[in-house]
């Protein structure tokens, strides 16, 4: 392949995973083009700098790409891979943003020529918002980018397009498709379904008790924020991952079993150990690990409810050189002001931080 940069690219798929992609490697500095079956999303894609182009067809979308990214829903990928290939010349990468890969390598490899290669991939972010109008050029950074190790894909292929995604600032981690099922089933996919299902249990309890909802605080709303994502994107990734997701419900039912023979019986010591063994693993997952990511060290700031005060942080932090890996907002109280946290790169920069944020009379503690 020629220097990173100067790879030509197609995304075909611009929702918010082809679009955030083809932002990202715009802003990289690479030439792309995309490709959707909605020619206003093609469109808007073109007028918000994701593309270069408007490609209202598929053929003229991919003519001269070298690595084509396909960000359709799940259930399409592989056929829109074969449908492609006729329009591209030998040697072409393909690669794949789904969230299952077992079922999508088999059957690409089913159909893909010597000629052509296919690296199969899935970004490990999002957003339960959907559409271009959600892309974002950042949704990548820091984020973890699995990519799948296969007999079939020449290790010189792969680490092409290693280099392209590291570009979008995401993390590569490299592994086979099964350990990937397997993990998602039990980190992303069980806890949709979880979080769906206790939707819909307080939906029907809202039917039976009116007024149920009204009183959903900020623990509720958090839990189930995922269950907003598109109902036809989760349908393809559900069933496509069926057999691990059903061992992995199995898993859970197992472990709601235990509480709830802990709660027939009234066993308080039974319950706390149940409490903090939860508390535990819950805590290791900032203070090891983002989305299978290296370690990441943290801190909290407290921050009143009052118009630049997140911007304030930041700036402060800026101005000491500090480099921020991750931010969220913990906790939001209405009139206020809520919690902050932020991610940095080692010890020292969390410790450094806090002096510089506590001098400007911020409240923060390591977390």
């Amino acid at each position: 392949m020629t220097a990173v940069k100067d790879t030509p690219i197609a995304v075909l798929g611009l929702g918010l995973m082809g679009g955030s992609l083809a932002l990202a490697l715009t802003h990289s500095g690479f030439t792309v083009a995309g490709w959707d079956e909605n020619p206003d999303v093609v469109r808007e894609a073109f007028r918000i700098g994701a593309t270069q182009r408007i490609s209202l067809d598929l053929k003229d979308a991919v003519a001269g790409a070298k690595v084509v990214f396909i960000a359709t829903p799940v259930a399409f990928i592989s056929k829109m891979i074969q449908n492609t290939i006729p329009y591209t010349t030998p040697g072409t990468i393909f690669s794949d943003l789904g969230s299952i890969k077992e079922s999508i390598i088999h059957e690409v490899f089913s159909f893909l020529p010597e000629t052509h290669y296919f690296v199969a991939g899935h970004p490990m972010t999002g957003s339960e918002q959907q559409g271009i109008q959600a892309a974002d050029p950042f949704l990548f950074q820091n984020a973890a980018y699995l990519l799948i190790d296969h007999p079939r894909t020449p290790v010189s292929i792969l680490e092409d397009v290693v280099a392209i995604i590291r570009t979008t600032g995401a993390h590569i981690l490299k592994l086979a498709a099964s350990e990937h099922d397997r993990i998602v089933a039990m980190v992303s996919h069980l806890p949709h379904l979880l979080a769906a299902t206790l939707a819909k249990t307080a939906g029907t309890d809202e039917e039976q008790h009116p007024g149920t909802l009204g009183l959903a605080a900020g623990g509720f709303r958090d839990t189930t924020r995922i269950a907003m994502g598109a109902p036809e994107v989760w349908e393809g990734i559900i069933l496509g991952n069926r057999r691990r997701i059903i061992q992995a419900i199995e898993d859970f039912q197992s472990e709601l079993d235990g509480l709830k023979r802990i709660l027939n019986v009234n066993d308080h010591q039974g319950l706390r150990t149940f409490l903090e063994k939860a508390r535990g693993v819950r805590a290791q997952i900032p203070a090891k690990n983002k989305g299978f990511l290296t370690l990441l060290y943290e801190m909290v700031v407290t921050i009143e409810d009052r118009s630049g005060t997140i911007e304030s942080v930041l700036h402060h932090l800026a101005e000491a050189g500090l480099n921020i890996k991750d931010i969220e907002i913990l906790r939001v109280r209405e009139g206020e002001g809520g919690t902050l946290r932020l991610a940095l790169e080692n010890s020292q920069a969390v410790d450094e931080a806090i002096k510089v944020l506590e001098k400007q009379g911020f409240k923060v503690r390591r977390r």
